[in-house]
């Protein structure tokens, strides 16, 4: 250590100075590489450590938060699949006590978090051999809740029909109502009529439409030659199919875009009569306060509707025409009705409904359309359809109720006051004169000669309905990612209809007429040449 101090010494100053510089960079050094580097390697290595941690959360994290509802929808699949293999009919074949009806609505509403205020029984009410017991229901919840509460009293394994249905409040707890009606067959009663023994159910939705099943049946046409048809009307056209797919009804009224849908499920259907052609009354409206002014303002915002449906199908013929497509806004699935409520309660901006809907929310101001039924030419076919399992040994009654409907079309046009009279007293979402005539302006019943076409003169491979299928394949494949063809020689079943409207006869008169016109070209042709 002396040494090296007497060595400093001897050294110049410029060379102490030099050496000193030297000395500090070879610490500075050693620093770094020992103490240092390590330190920015372990920093860096946990930056990464962090940011691969942080994806692989934002990553899982959803996986973690659906997995739970995935669960929970298996475990109520599963509970209904049991129910269905439990149910052999679509109707309970016993009576009901009002205990029994309000514990059962009550267990539905624990199970999904609504809370009950009350649940007030009202006059019961007969429906041919059928008991009605409706409740009016008062709740209170959060959105969601409500919604599920709904859906399960719908898929309900007990025969329960929701009607009537209010929501109001903004945020948070909601305040609701609701009808709900339970349906039996008295056990003091046989499930047979004394005169006629039921062949087959029919569950169509209420759309005036839809109407001539109701005064067929009203007037006794759907139970001839010796069997009955019961047509029962339910307002949620998915709860038909679910009943379909199961096998609870025999068969419903639809049109080519539902078909479609049915066919993806794998079940096995018949066309078995066109009925009527009609416009679809979905109407695009938003709430009052919405600065959106048309279609166009909607880019970005997101649109409440029935998805995979006729509202489905609209939206895009509307988007279609304003040069914008499904893409350009956010879709969520929702009912019609429970559209029509959200906008009177103030939850969403936007969404498709349909009359009688869309008449009172423009009437009290609460939305306004900026696209509807006018806008689009969406004329389409609506046809009667029948489980293939349902048509053995039921020839006759099928017959009865496509003679019935045509009948009921036939007295309607002959005593239209009447009819009007009847639709507005029988209909039970309480839909005025001025609006069933607004939507029978959408509606064109076939006339004989005209249902004909269809049935008569070609076989099935070669039909008239192709234009209705093609555009709708094109929009399930395009827009829902479904690679759906429909063959529809294997779809459609004339024979009943053929029968009903005695298409041996227009054979004939075709053939006649035919023969006629080639008659009067070759005449016309030899004229022309002499």
């Amino acid at each position: 250590m002396n040494a090296l101090i007497s060595f400093w010494k001897k050294l110049a100053p410029q060379d102490r100075r030099a050496l000193g510089i030297c000395i500090v960079f070879l610490l500075s050094v050693a620093l770094y590489m020992g103490v240092l580097a390590p330190l920015v390697d372990m920093y860096e290595a946990t930056v990464q450590e962090q940011a691969g941690l942080k994806k692989e959360i934002q990553f899982n994290t959803p996986k973690a938060m659906v997995l739970p509802d995935r669960e929970a929808k298996l475990r109520q699949v599963k509970d209904e699949y049991e129910s269905l293999k439990r149910q052999l009919d679509l109707i309970d074949r016993r009576d009901w006590a009002a205990s029994d009806i309000y514990n059962e609505i009550r267990d539905y509403a624990s199970i999904t978090g609504v809370v009950i205020k009350e649940i007030r029984p009202l006059t019961q009410k007969k429906d041919g051999f059928l008991q009605s017991q409706p409740m009016d229901v008062t709740f209170s919840g959060t959105f969601a809740a409500i919604e599920k509460f709904i859906y399960y009293l719908e898929t309900s394994p007990q025969v329960f029909v929701v009607s009537e249905i209010t929501l109001t409040g903004k945020n948070g707890s909601m305040q609701g109502g609701v009808v709900v009606s339970k349906y039996s067959i008295p056990s003091r009663v046989d499930s047979r009529m004394p005169e006629h023994t039921v062949r087959l159910v029919l569950a169509v939705p209420p759309w005036i439409g839809f109407a001539p099943f109701e005064i067929a049946r009203h007037k006794g046409w759907l139970h001839a030659n010796g069997t009955r048809i019961e047509c029962y009307f339910s307002e949620h056209e998915k709860t038909n199919f679910e009943k379909l797919y199961a096998g609870e009804i025999d068969g419903t009224a639809t049109h080519a875009l539902e078909l479609i849908q049915l066919l993806t499920k794998g079940v096995d259907l018949r066309i078995v009569a066109p009925l009527a052609r009609f416009r679809s009354g979905d109407t695009l409206m938003v709430a009052g306060s919405s600065p959106v002014k048309s279609v166009n303002d909607l880019r970005g915002k997101t649109v409440f509707l029935e998805t995979g449906g006729a509202a489905h199908y609209f939206l895009y013929e509307v988007l279609k025409k304003n040069g914008m497509s499904l893409s350009d806004v956010t879709l969520s699935n929702m009912s019609r009705e429970m559209v029509s409520q959200s906008l009177r309660a103030g939850l969403i901006e936007a969404g498709v409904t349909f009359e009688p809907y869309v008449d009172r929310l423009q009437r009290e101001r609460i939305a306004r359309p900026i696209a509807g039924p006018e806008d689009v030419d969406n004329w389409a076919l609506q046809f009667l359809v029948m489980r293939e399992d349902a048509l053995s040994g039921n020839g006759q009654a099928v017959e009865a109720l496509i003679a019935g409907f045509v009948r009921a079309v036939s007295w309607w046009q002959k005593n239209p006051d009447e009819a009007m009279q009847f639709l507005v007293a029988d209909n039970p979402q309480g839909v005025s004169t001025r609006t069933i005539e607004d939507v029978m302006k959408s509606v064109r019943f076939l006339p004989p000669a005209e249902a004909k076409v269809y049935f008569c003169s070609v076989p099935e491979s070669q039909n008239h309905m192709d234009e209705y299928f093609k555009k709708y394949e094109s929009f399930f494949k395009q827009e829902l990612g479904y690679d759906v063809v429909v063959p529809k020689a294997d779809i459609i079943d004339w024979r009943y209809a053929r029968k009903v409207y005695n298409c041996t006869a227009h054979a004939n008169t075709t053939h006649v007429n035919a023969s006629h016109a080639n008659a009067t070209h070759m005449n016309s042709t030899h004229g022309a040449g002499g």
